[in-house]
């Protein structure tokens, strides 16, 4: 079973064709370790979808800043408000993101995601 701390699978972009919508319609902020891209959607909450190529390192590492995102996202989804403003998100790791640590990490995409809010308000 899901446990209710987990991101629901609602609130995920699964879908290659959500991605490119995401890329094509949307804009995109740069951060130390990630790139994050998004564009308004047409539901009641944000979605959020996580990329990190083989330039990221092995896939052990790319799960672990997989994970790391969407730990943060969950986290932040309450004290930002993300879920009122029905937009869908991708979060592209840059390889440099290997070395960062969970803490580092967390804080360059929180600081990514405030600097989003703050221009759409």
């Amino acid at each position: 079973m899901d446990s209710p701390q987990g991101l629901p699978k609602e609130k995920r972009l699964a879908k290659r064709r959500e991605f490119l919508r995401v890329y094509e319609k949307g804009r995109k902020l740069f951060s130390r370790y990630t790139v994050l891209f998004f564009a308004p959607n047409d539901l009641p909450h944000s979605r959020i979808g996580i990329t990190a190529t083989k330039k990221v390192g092995k896939a052990n590492v790319r799960n672990r800043l997989k994970r790391w995102t969407r730990e943060t996202y969950r986290r932040q989804r309450e004290p930002l408000g993300l879920d009122r403003h029905s937009m869908d998100f991708v979060v592209n790791v840059k390889p440099n993101a290997a070395e960062a640590s969970f803490r580092d990490y967390s804080q360059d995409l929180m600081k990514v995601l405030q600097r989003l809010l703050n221009e759409r308000a």
